[in-house]
C-alpha cells in the first residue's frame, strides 16, 4: 500500500507566517506523519517538500498510520503557534518497483493521484485498496467519485476512509 500524505496550502502558510514559522510547523507534520508511519509497521520511502510518501505491507496498517497522522494533526491543529493546518491522504495497493531507496510504478501514480483528489482532512482511497482492507475498514468507506489516472485506460473509483465519527452521517 502507497501512502502520500501533503500538507495543505503550505504556500499559503509560507506567505502569512513567514518561512520560519511555517517550515517548522511543516516539519512538525512531517514529524507525525513519518512517526505514525513507523508506529504501523511502515517504511518512509522520502519526503517531498510538505509531503510524505511511504508503503506498507497491508492496507488496514495504510489506513491506521492514515487515521493516525489525520488524528494527530487535526488534534494538535499546530493551533499554539496560531497556524491552522491539515493534511490530505491519497492510498492506492498495488506493485512497486524498488530501486535504491525510491519507488515507481503505475501504483504510485494511481496513489499520487488520490492525494490530488483528496480535500482537507480526507484520506482518499481506490476501488482496488478498498477490495484488499478488512470487513470492519471496508465498513467505515464511502464512494465519492470516479477519476481518470495518466496511464491508465479505465477510470478509478474513488473512496473516502470516514475517520471521524461524527463525520459518517454528513
Amino acid at each position: 500500500a502507497i501512502v502520500f500524505a501533503d500538507v495543505v496550502g503550505s504556500t499559503q502558510l509560507y506567505d502569512k507566517f513567514g518561512d520560519t514559522k511555517a517550515s517548522e510547523t511543516v516539519a512538525v507534520c512531517l514529524d507525525i506523519m513519518k512517526d505514525a508511519t513507523y508506529q504501523f509497521n511502515g517504511t518512509v520511502i522520502k519526503t517531498i517538500g510538505d509531503e510524505v510518501m511511504s508503503t506498507f505491507t497491508t492496507v488496514d496498517e495504510a489506513m491506521g498510520a492514515s487515521v493516525m497522522m489525520q488524528t494527530r494533526i487535526s488534534a494538535e491543529g499546530l493551533k499554539e503557534d496560531g497556524i491552522p493546518v491539515s493534511i490530505r491522504i491519497g492510498c492506492h495497493y498495488g506493485p512497486v518497483v524498488q530501486e535504491q531507496n525510491d519507488i515507481f510504478g503505475a501504483a504510485v501514480h494511481t496513489a499520487n493521484r488520490m492525494t490530488s483528489q483528496a480535500k482537507s482532512k480526507q484520506i482518499v482511497i481506490s476501488g482496488f485498496t478498498v477490495e484488499q482492507m478488512s470487513p470492519e475498514l471496508r465498513n467505515q468507506t464511502r464512494q465519492i467519485d470516479v477519476a481518470t489516472v495518466r496511464g491508465r485506460i479505465d477510470e478509478v473509483a474513488l473512496f473516502e476512509l470516514v475517520w471521524q465519527p461524527d463525520e459518517a452521517t454528513s
